[in-house]
């Protein structure tokens, strides 16, 4: 079922986790129709879209996980789904070194308000992490 964060088992289970080689991260994105900022925002009553909103946030945030050495793949909007029916409106696949790096990004000084333009925009998301294969 699509979330907005991570529990803090999960949060857990992805920083203990042992492999300490590179991941890339899979973000199925759903935006909110219009922007959502709290009252007190200076965007907030903004005539935007989410995905708008949305997309000050991953351009900070490749700027962040570029001081780490992670990168975003990939960074579009569903045009049509090919195999099944999904609901989601967009994927972002970033890329890092390993989890530190990834946890490092979160751990950013920007990272609050880089955050508030995806609170405002996103409605809800599943998040896959990945590793290489070793086939």
């Amino acid at each position: 079922m699509p979330a907005f964060q991570p529990t803090g088992d999960q949060f857990r289970a992805f920083r203990d986790d042992p492999h300490d080689g590179p991941i890339a991260q899979v973000n199925l994105l759903k935006f909110r129709v219009r922007a959502e900022y709290p009252a007190d925002h200076e965007m907030h009553g903004n005539d935007e879209t989410g995905s708008a909103a949305y997309q000050r946030y991953v351009d900070a945030f490749r700027v962040a996980a570029a001081e780490v050495g992670g990168s975003c793949l990939l960074y579009g909007q569903t045009e049509r789904y090919f195999i099944g029916n999904g609901d989601w409106d967009g994927v972002l696949v970033m890329h890092f070194p390993n989890r530190a790096a990834f946890i490092q990004t979160l751990n950013h000084p920007d990272y609050h308000a880089m955050h508030q333009h995806r609170d405002a925009g996103l409605l809800c998301q599943d998040l896959i992490t990945t590793r290489p294969s070793t086939d």
